[in-house]
């Protein structure tokens, strides 16, 4: 159990009660489906120029931001057709031991591990945060 609460930790630093519930529930869902799905999708993108966390410009991340752009239309496009998904981004040295076990090319990287399904009727629906937009949004000033 230690273990597991040191990877919440990893993942959110926040400390937000509520956020760390999530994901204590998430975590372990997102095992579980990622190793009984029937379609496991491994999203690589190559890194052409500056090392991804040493970028020179901010247009160095631009493969990155691609990448994650295309992810965004495949979890869209699951859902209009009635899917869930689920995505794991890899902590630790998990992304280092896919790359080895997929045998990617030299200057690929991981985004995540992305699975999709029909989601279970009885699927427990986390607390969602109440987030008042006009507090959010800012006309001609900050």
């Amino acid at each position: 159990m230690a273990k597991f609460k040191n990877l919440v930790a990893e993942v959110d630093e926040s400390g937000d009660p509520d956020k760390m519930a999530m994901f204590a529930d998430a975590l372990p869902k997102q095992q579980k489906m990622l190793m009984e799905s029937g379609i496991l999708i491994l999203p690589f993108f190559r890194q052409l120029t500056w090392p991804l966390l040493r970028p020179a410009e901010l247009s160095s991340l631009n493969y990155f931001a691609s990448a994650w752009c295309a992810l965004e239309n495949i979890l869209l496009s699951a859902t209009a057709e009635g899917l869930g998904a689920v995505f794991h981004i890899p902590v630790g040295d998990e992304a280092e031991e896919i790359k080895k076990i997929v045998h990617a090319p030299q200057g690929y990287e991981l985004t995540c591990l992305l699975t999709s399904g029909y989601p279970a009727p009885d699927a427990f629906l986390p607390k969602q945060k109440a987030i008042n937009p006009e507090e959010r949004i800012h006309w001609n000033e900050w």
